[in-house]
């Protein structure tokens, strides 16, 4: 209690909180092959789901804590929890905690961010030991370094460095992984009512491996524009873009690991939402998205058939703001 005492009264702080309510077309990223084997029940032993649509609850809540301890610059602490509950498939739900320090020196800022998922289900795979399928699961520790440039303030201009540890159950050990991810992010104002952003990463993943070897090197455009309409007074529009290029990099033989000797995957991803507000501080939202992804090898001509995906969502919710 004296520790919330001391935070609420020597600090200054902001709070958001988000509900969102969310339909979910495709939640195991089928490809249509699956999807239609999950229909028909064909090998029901690998989809051990009532759905492979679903809704889900997402809500967030994120604390930032503002003092001045060194000439006159502010230094916040951040402290973030996400979860994600489904109504139907309750093994699919997960959560995120991220805590954070960021310290500006006038122009320039650092920020140290610990991001921790402690689990998470892609989908049942067969089990490498033996015939039957169980659920491939893994937990994420990403740690990330963020250098910033004010140049004035409608600009930020930021250089981030992380590196991620996946760490998947036993019986998937052979997917561990280590990744270093680098890449600018550029944030400015071209007017008060047209803000975009624009973010490149570059990923270098290895796994433990050696068979399968799910190593890759991935390149992430993201590109974001807020645009404030003032109709209804206040309200926002959000345009969202993203694109994922990853390149399996196994030197495991073909024979050996064909579903990602010589592999390609591009992801593109779109987004839509208007927010607007409802009350001081409260708003309620309404968003839609859909991604597709293409795979496509040399060595496994059919790959696609197996890995290409499509999945949409659309969702509405409400966010509380207070600074």
């Amino acid at each position: 209690m004296n520790l919330i005492i001391f935070l609420l009264f020597s600090f200054d702080y902001s709070i958001k909180s988000r509900i969102d309510f969310v339909y979910d077309y495709n939640i195991f990223e089928y490809s249509e092959k699956y999807l239609q084997e999950f229909i028909q029940q064909v090998n029901p032993e690998r989809f051990p789901f009532e759905t492979y649509d679903d809704l889900y609850t997402y809500y967030r809540l994120h604390l930032q804590f503002r003092n001045k301890f060194w000439r006159n610059h502010n230094t916040t602490f951040n402290l973030s929890f996400s979860g994600y509950n489904y109504f139907i498939n309750e093994q699919k739900d997960y959560s995120i905690f991220t805590a954070g320090l960021r310290q500006s020196f006038g122009r320039w800022a650092v920020k140290i961010e610990h991001l921790y998922l402690p689990r998470y289900l892609i989908r049942y795979y067969k089990d490498p030991e033996n015939s039957r399928y169980i659920g491939c699961e893994f937990s994420e520790r990403l740690c990330s370094f963020k250098l910033s440039f004010i140049p004035d303030k409608e600009a930020d201009l930021s250089l981030v460095i992380g590196y991620e540890i996946d760490d998947y159950i036993k019986e998937f050990d052979v997917y561990d992984s280590r990744a270093l991810r680098v890449g600018p992010v550029f944030e400015f104002g071209i007017t008060k009512f047209f803000k975009p952003e624009i973010h490149y990463e570059f990923k270098s993943s290895r796994a433990k491996g050696p068979i399968p070897d799910i190593s890759y090197n991935q390149h992430k455009l993201f590109i974001k524009t807020e645009l404030y309409t003032g109709f209804p007074k206040f309200s926002k529009w959000e345009f969202a873009y993203q694109m994922r290029y990853r390149i399996y990099t196994t030197e495991v033989s073909p024979v050996l690991d064909s579903p990602h000797s010589g592999r390609l995957d591009t992801v593109n991803n779109f987004k839509i939402s208007w927010e607007f507000p409802i009350l001081a501080g409260l708003y309620f939202t309404l968003g839609y998205s859909c991604e597709f992804r293409h795979s496509h090898s040399e060595v496994y001509p059919d790959i696609g058939e197996y890995k290409n995906y499509n999945k949409w969502t659309a969702d509405c919710g409400l966010e509380f703001v207070y600074f």
